[in-house]
């Protein structure tokens, strides 16, 4: 009996020690990281994450081994003292300006209203300050709680203009049978103002700085073949699970359309994530930004 508790012990000891925990947001974040949840590395329990207040807890409390965050809000809780650095990003496309009016310059927007959902480091907020400034064009940002009140808004015609990430452009277009619909890309936008290429690195994977390096790797390597080998060669499967996994609240449609106009693709890309986090900390995004905060083995 004694033998037993010891080896029991041992067990549960060697389970605590060995078992890595993986955190996703719920949502279209999860496509890329389908092939890694339907089958995960030994020893890796993953879970999901709803909000941004529980993803920070998550992250300060170091909860989680590995985590995908927005970049912006990933960045800035490191500033905070959060112990993770950036490994790498699998969302690149996701946000656009979607309306009921024929807009198809940026231009257009002088003197309107354009929703954009209310959240920390949010790419939208910061692609229409830089639009605000850089441009010197003159219209209301109006923040909003979440996407789902914004189609809404959009649908009622108390307001015509917002701009969205995936899923809500494409629930917007379905539930609007079309009256909404995308009208500019957003990473173009960016593309014009920052003077840099068309790409924003919107959600990324972070690593917990006490990860041992073999491990790191090891699960880096699965998230980059789960995003640029499985959701790619399996995309229904991915989009099944990603509609599974929000309990229907999204129609499988809608995660299809979402999935053709996102850019999912893991790279590291370092000079386009600095780039962007200096314009992040120029527009008072983050507090500061360092190549430390990436990690480089």
């Amino acid at each position: 009996m004694k033998k037993f508790l010891i080896v029991s012990i041992i067990l549960i000891v060697s389970v605590s020690i060995f078992s890595m925990s993986f955190y996703n947001p719920i949502g279209p974040t999860l496509l890329p990281a389908a092939g890694l949840y339907i089958a995960p590395p030994k020893d890796l329990k993953t879970n999901l994450w709803r909000t941004l207040d529980e993803a920070q807890t998550i992250v300060l409390k170091e909860q989680a081994d590995f985590i995908v965050l927005p970049v912006a809000y990933g960045i800035q809780l490191i500033n905070k003292g959060a112990n993770y650095k950036l490994a790498g990003v699998s969302l690149w496309k996701t946000f656009y300006l979607v309306s009921s009016q024929n807009i198809k310059d940026v231009k257009q927007l002088e003197g309107k209203r354009v929703l954009t959902i209310h959240g920390p480091g949010q790419t939208a907020d910061l692609i229409l300050k830089m639009v605000k400034k850089e441009m010197n064009l003159n219209f209301d940002i109006v923040y909003v709680k979440s996407g789902a009140d914004i189609i809404q808004l959009l649908a009622s015609n108390k307001e015509s203009i917002a701009v969205l990430p995936e899923p809500f452009v494409s629930l917007a277009e379905v539930k609007t049978k079309g009256k909404i619909s995308p009208k500019l890309d957003i990473q173009s936008i960016y593309y014009k103002v920052s003077k840099s290429i068309n790409k924003i690195p919107i959600a990324g994977l972070f690593i917990k700085n006490s990860i041992n390096v073999s491990t790191a790797n090891e699960i880096i390597n699965a998230y980059r073949k789960s995003t640029n080998d499985f959701f790619i060669n399996n995309t229904n499967e991915a989009i099944d699970f990603v509609v599974k996994s929000m309990g229907g609240k999204m129609p499988k449609p809608v995660i299809e359309k979402a999935a053709k106009r996102s850019e999912i693709i893991y790279k590291t890309d370092i000079g386009n994530v600095l780039n962007y986090l200096k314009i992040l900390k120029k527009f008072n995004f983050i507090d500061n930004y360092s190549k430390d905060m990436l990690y480089l083995k």
